[in-house]
């Protein structure tokens, strides 16, 4: 082994008291350190590229690159990739393993060369390590992750659509949030995280609209992968000026057949951080019922109760929604339920227009739900939290179902008879599927608004339920044991 140099190598991560140094073995910066230990030199040997140290060396060499990206570096790697075609996706997996929130800026900038020359070479493992940028936009050089899919943006929608279609949609939820609620500087905050986040995202605001309209108008194909969750996004940026055009050119002729596609799981991930969906289904499946306050307290303060954090709430919801659904062993393992987490961030939330974006997210399934095309688990936890409400929180369900009926009148008049059957049938499929016995607890329910309840009785007594009304006088026991032995949402 050589000798170390007399200066130690440059730092990748934030130091600090409770993160171990990079030479002890339990820091994600050891295998880079002790990689550029044994291969310091600026161009790897012969020998040097069959050594399994030269991924965690080449990657720690374009990280810590104090100037324009030396061109060995990408002779070498390319040269490594060609002769072993497993060095590609070690080298990506190397730039993986570091924990991207604790990435001093020069790191983080330099990250972003070394995907765009994996992308540029169209390397193994390059896919992985972009759409894990994904989930860390904006930060300081996000205009770098946007070029990056901007120049191979024909390439990714032949060879990897659903890269493509999570950078749009990831892109799309970006602008949406920050268009309603800019974060603001101030004398207090003058160049804090958010700032320069905020600040770069404005500096590259036009490009990502300009982004989004190419790809929706010559890769159509691959953004309807998102499903109707992209129709959901567009409605909120309707009043952009760039994307007005498109509604009338492009969107309005398709809608229907958009709404109909069910939003996969991956996508409603990619606009979530990847430590929010962490701590999200740690929560949903370690938490015991009565221990969650904590949790639910601790993920508050980091992540929501931040300058732009209660603009995610909508698109926390669409994730627990679409994109986990617990087995029956989770279920029945006394774990806080997914009703019950979204109860939780609907009640916490301070801003009118953001409660009104969560509950669409909550029930926008239901209005275009199609019994043997639309998925279950996704429209379970809107009818389990109105249920599991009602007993001692009545105002909840109350405020469930109120905005259910606005939607159903409200959200595409042209389709209101369509969008109502669909939401009939998604209570239909609840009660044949026995999510709950019966609907007799919304139906009944003397601590419900009445007009609400004429209201729901009369919207179903065209379906499949036509018994509801009857079995008013009759005792329920319909209340699931789950309201029975657990506290109601709002003492969560």
């Amino acid at each position: 082994m050589p000798p170390p140099p007399t200066s130690p190598p440059p730092r990748l991560l934030a130091g600090g008291d409770h993160h171990p140094p990079p030479t002890s073995t339990s820091s994600p910066e050891h295998p880079f350190h002790f990689a550029h230990l044994l291969l310091p030199s600026p161009s790897p040997s012969p020998p040097d590229l069959s050594s399994p140290h030269l991924p965690h060396a080449l990657a720690f060499a374009f990280l810590t690159q104090p100037s324009t990206l030396p061109r060995h570096l990408p002779v070498a790697l390319h040269a490594a990739g060609a002769r072993f075609p497993a060095f590609y996706q070690a080298f990506a997996s190397a730039l993986l393993s570091l924990p991207f929130p604790l990435l001093l800026p020069h790191p983080r900038a330099r990250l972003l060369l070394a995907a765009s020359e994996l992308a540029r070479a169209a390397a193994p493992g390059f896919a992985p390590l972009l759409g894990s940028l994904l989930r860390r936009v904006p930060f300081p050089g996000d205009a770098r992750l946007l070029e990056i899919f901007t120049q191979h943006a024909s390439f990714l929608a032949d060879e990897e659509p659903q890269l493509l279609a999570s950078a749009v949609f990831a892109f799309l939820r970006l602008l949406a949030r920050n268009r309603l609620s800019l974060v603001p500087s101030s004398a207090e905050c003058k160049d804090c995280e958010e700032c320069r986040s905020t600040k770069s995202l404005e500096e590259c605001r036009g490009r990502l609209v300009s982004f989004c309209v190419s790809m929706l108008r010559d890769h159509f194909h691959v953004c309807a992968l998102i499903g109707r969750d992209l129709v959901r996004c567009l409605h909120e940026l309707a009043l952009v000026p760039e994307f007005q055009p498109l509604w009338r050119e492009l969107i309005l002729d398709r809608v229907g057949d958009v709404c109909r596609m069910n939003t996969p799981g991956w996508c409603t991930a990619v606009v979530i951080t990847a430590e929010m969906e962490t701590q999200l289904l740690f929560m949903m499946n370690n938490v015991k019922w009565g221990d969650q306050k904590r949790y639910q307290l601790w993920f508050a303060r980091k992540h929501l109760i931040v300058p732009g954090g209660e603009e995610r709430i909508p698109d926390i919801v669409r994730f627990i929604c679409c994109g986990y659904h617990p087995t029956n062993e989770v279920m029945q393992s006394g774990v806080i339920a997914r009703w019950a987490v979204i109860g939780w961030l609907l009640t916490g939330c301070s801003k009118g227009y953001v409660v009104a974006n969560a509950k669409l997210a909550l029930f926008y399934d239901w209005l275009f739900f199609e019994e043997g095309r639309g998925r279950v688990m996704n429209i379970e936890p809107a009818m389990l939290l109105m249920v599991n409400s009602v007993s001692q929180y009545a105002d909840i369900t109350n405020m469930l179902l109120e905005f259910l009926f606005l939607l159903i009148d409200n959200y595409d008049v042209q389709r209101k008879e369509a969008i109502a059957r669909c939401v009939k049938s998604a209570f239909v499929v609840l009660v044949k599927k026995r999510v709950v016995p019966s609907l007799d607890p919304l139906t009944c329910c003397e601590k419900l608004s009445p007009l609400l309840r004429q209201k729901l009785v009369a919207f179903l007594s065209s379906s499949n339920l036509g018994a509801a009304e009857d079995s008013c006088g009759k005792s329920s026991d319909v209340v699931s044991t789950e309201t029975e032995l657990k506290k109601s949402v709002c003492s969560s």
